[in-house]
């Protein structure tokens, strides 16, 4: 890797393939706002050593390539901390789009994502506003200058969103050392990892420090969804966690969409890691909707009745699947099978569930 561009290796190109597909759903629902942004924490310098695109160039195609322009108007906010590689990200945006929308407009600063962002917060409290709706996609090198509690401030604010790159194999070779303590303490906001530190199977310690940090977006930064998605490498170990977070139902939506679009190769595996990272369920063309059956009856059949609107909301809330996994693929089974009943329903034809249906699990 030379001092600016490095090789992208696949499964960076995954993860880039997976910011495309969200921003393609996200930039259409949120230009109903006056303002959107999209914040890049760790910009880097626009492309690698073969010529493929970083996140900011593909960013800023997701919103010129679309096929209807938006009306709102669309700020980029790219950081980087490494001068060189700014530099070279500001030439390669001014040569890439010699001319930009009037609504569109970025900015390439100089600095560390934690200090930079913190300067921005501080700033718009003082000026008692809020930040414009936000996508922020932190993707650091290592495990430092992420604090949860910068992570946090971001999520206070309305329609905000993000995308953490939480690289674990790097985290886990220094987990032990009392020199990195604050580093963790920051990144965890709070010193929860620590019981990790004395589990020597790789698996447990690799659950708990997942685990640690899912929990504290849930509590410490108060969001209301959030999804992880881990990346294992040719060798079959755990490369990083990608967390993704947001207070919104149909970005979870849309996000679980975007998961699932991203195709493995082979020199990768992309798996949903939420629930249980010991368990993992990988994105594919075919999912296992025996184990989706299984989730749905355990959840469901002590129930007398259920909506189908509720176990619709289950499935996307409670699993990695999405809702448009769970009727014709896991309840007409059930109900040809005699383990699905439909105690009422608005339904014309057979093995039909619209919006109003009743059901009971057996």
């Amino acid at each position: 890797m030379n001092a600016i561009t490095w090789e992208a290796e696949p499964h960076t190109i995954a993860k880039h393939r997976l910011l495309r597909s969200y921003l393609d759903a996200w930039l259409p629902i949120m230009s109903a706002n006056r303002r959107v942004m999209y914040i890049d924490g760790f910009a880097g310098p626009g492309e690698y050593e073969g010529g493929e695109e970083g996140s900011p160039i593909i960013a800023l195609r997701a919103v010129l390539e679309h096929r209807q322009p938006f009306n709102a108007e669309i700020a980029f906010l790219f950081i980087e901390s490494e001068e060189s590689r700014r530099i070279h990200l500001e030439q390669l945006i001014d040569r890439r789009f010699p001319t930009l929308p009037d609504n569109v407009s970025y900015d390439v600063v100089s600095g560390r994502f934690d200090e930079t962002m913190s300067g921005v917060l501080n700033h718009l409290d003082e000026e008692k506003m809020r930040l414009a709706p936000t996508f922020a996609f932190i993707d650091p090198f290592g495990y430092s200058d992420t604090p949860m509690s910068v992570v946090a401030r971001i999520m206070r604010n309305p329609k905000c969103e993000i995308l953490v790159n939480f690289n674990y194999e790097e985290l886990n070779r220094f987990l032990s050392l009392d020199s990195q303590r604050r580093n963790f303490d920051r990144q965890f906001g709070g010193s929860v990892w620590e019981a990790c530190v004395a589990l020597k199977d790789p698996d447990c310690r690799r659950v708990c420090v997942h685990n640690a940090y899912r929990d504290q977006l849930l509590k410490y930064a108060r969001v209301r969804y959030v999804r992880s998605f881990e990346m294992v490498n040719r060798n079959s170990r755990t490369d990083y966690f990608l967390f993704f977070g947001t207070n919104n139902y149909t970005g979870l939506k849309k996000m679980k969409q975007a998961m699932w679009r991203v195709d493995p190769n082979g020199s990768y595996q992309f798996s949903d890691a939420t629930n249980d990272p010991n368990q993992p369920t990988l994105f594919s063309l075919e999912p296992d909707f025996s184990f989706l059956e299984s989730v749905l009856s355990a959840a469901f059949t002590s129930r007398a009745e259920v909506g189908v609107e509720e176990v619709e909301r289950f499935v996307v809330e409670q699993t990695p699947f999405l809702d448009t996994h769970y009727k014709k693929q896991v309840l007409v089974p059930l109900e040809r099978a005699g383990r699905l009943a439909v105690v009422r329903s608005p339904r014309k034809l057979q093995y039909k569930y619209p919006s109003g249906t009743v059901l009971r699990f057996y």
